[in-house]
């Protein structure tokens, strides 16, 4: 008997093949097959280890009764035990651990394998990653929810840039997931009048973006800690479980490269955003999520009182593979920018995406009541830049003085020149000069770092009026 084919084996073993019958634990072994002896504390928990195995097709050394066996064809049957509730969350806690050991026999990798590790697979190229976890934040009004719509919706209808960056999905439709926790009519005019600006777009390509409209009371929530009537329910109801969101978009053949949770809050009501323990925990089982099924997550999120960063708990920006953050240009502009604070793997991007909402009032043609993301070119993100209220020329000496001996972080520059860094005049003259040409600014860590153009390099450089 020639048992080289193990496949075939483990097919016919789950099958129950009559002919399996004369296959002993030699034969087995003959084909190359390590045969495991489960544990368990009693013989319900060893049988019930045994059967799982037998589901995957592997025979096993199980005690019963006092008797070591050997997992033949008709060993199931006798397997009819009456368990207690303790017994059977014992039974099924034995089978997860086997059926994890039989998948993940070992993890640890030699150097020589993490030579071999692919190099890092991207959305959108060197800015987000193609799993893992991709926070966006900003104040309200900066379009967070219209600008993450835009990504992907155009990566799912295969188009090759988002906002001039390069999408690396071949040109190719892809699938992608949107929960939209605020949802409704509200989101729905978005998606009309994008696909109204990009008349170009079969709607037919965006077959694999699926949503859940919250709108309609459809919710996923994370660690919600809830009494749960059945002893085999998990703690968040089935109704709003992500298991059984998943397994609603996997029963429509999708498998999504994108998932976007709009907005982070919305994951965990009652949870307190100010704790690193609850907020961490929460975008770590997020970030788990991304890279055990293989998509990348996007949380949509707000803003903190002072406008700079991200609302709530500080080891948020620990858990991101990438960050970024959108911010108003001037004042009820309709403008806006992005700017990336974190891509691991990479240097911080110190190019930004500038943008302006556009609904039907701006584009006649539109024809929607929903509103769109227009790049903005950099001249015209420069004009909108300087559109800030211009800052007096004694503040831009005070300034300029103040970076001649080389650059500073913006909290030491607003000590230099006695203005409060979180007032709007300082933020204002700081965006103004940048965008007039005076300043650059870059990033060192988490700092930002302000310095002079060549041609401001001296404090009696003249200021522009």
């Amino acid at each position: 008997m020639k048992l080289s084919d193990f496949e075939s084996l483990k097919s016919r073993f789950v099958q129950n093949d009559p002919w399996l019958a004369s296959v002993t634990s030699e034969d087995w072994e003959k084909a190359g097959h390590v045969i495991t002896t489960v544990a368990g504390k009693n013989d319900n928990s060893r049988m019930a280890a045994a059967v799982a195995l037998r589901n995957q097709g592997l025979p096993c050394y199980y005690e019963w009764k006092g008797e070591l066996r050997f997992s033949g064809v008709d060993f199931v049957e006798e397997y009819t035990p009456e368990l207690s509730p303790e017994d059977r969350a014992e039974e099924r806690r034995q089978i997860k651990e086997m059926e994890y050991w039989n998948e993940n026999p070992n993890r640890l990798k030699s150097v020589a394998d993490m030579m071999k590790t692919p190099e890092i697979r991207w959305i959108v190229q060197d800015k987000v990653h193609g799993t893992g976890l991709f926070q966006i934040y900003g104040a309200s009004y900066t379009g967070k929810t219209l600008l993450v719509l835009d990504l992907v919706m155009s990566w799912c209808a295969g188009l090759p840039e988002w906002q001039g960056y390069q999408l690396n999905n071949n040109g190719a439709p892809q699938d992608a997931l949107y929960v939209a926790a605020e949802g409704g009519a509200a989101l729905s005019v978005h998606v009309d009048a994008w696909l109204k600006y990009h008349s170009d777009v079969d709607p037919s390509q965006l077959a694999g973006l699926q949503f859940l409209d919250g709108g309609e009371g459809d919710n996923v929530f994370l660690s919600i800690e809830t009494k749960r009537r059945r002893d085999d329910e998990p703690e968040v109801d089935h109704a709003d479980s992500w298991e059984r969101l998943f397994k609603e978009v996997t029963d429509k053949g999708l498998s999504p490269t994108l998932v976007v949770f709009d907005t982070q809050i919305d994951l965990a009501p009652g949870v307190d955003e100010n704790s690193n323990t609850e907020m961490v925990g929460i975008l770590r089982q997020v970030k788990r999520l991304g890279d055990t099924y293989g998509f990348m997550a996007i949380v949509v999120h707000h803003t903190g009182h002072d406008g700079n960063k991200a609302r709530g708990a500080s080891g948020m920006m620990g858990k991101a593979d990438a960050q970024a953050k959108l911010s108003s240009i001037g004042e009820k502009s309709g403008k806006a920018k992005l700017e990336w604070i974190k891509v691991k793997g990479r240097p911080v991007p110190q190019d930004t995406i500038s943008y302006e909402i556009s609904g039907i009032a701006k584009l006649p043609d539109l024809d929607s009541e929903g509103a769109v993301c227009i790049p903005l070119g950099k001249y015209a993100a420069a004009h909108a830049e300087l559109a800030v209220k211009t800052p007096t020329p004694e503040m831009q000496r005070s300034i300029i003085g103040a970076l001649a001996e080389g650059p500073l972080s913006i909290r030491a520059l607003s000590e230099a020149v006695d203005i409060d860094r979180n007032t709007k005049v300082f933020k204002d003259a700081l965006a103004w000069m940048a965008a007039s040409g005076h300043l650059t600014q870059t990033k060192e860590g988490r700092k930002t770092m302000v310095g002079l153009t060549p041609f401001a390099a001296a404090p009696e450089a003249p200021a522009i009026d």
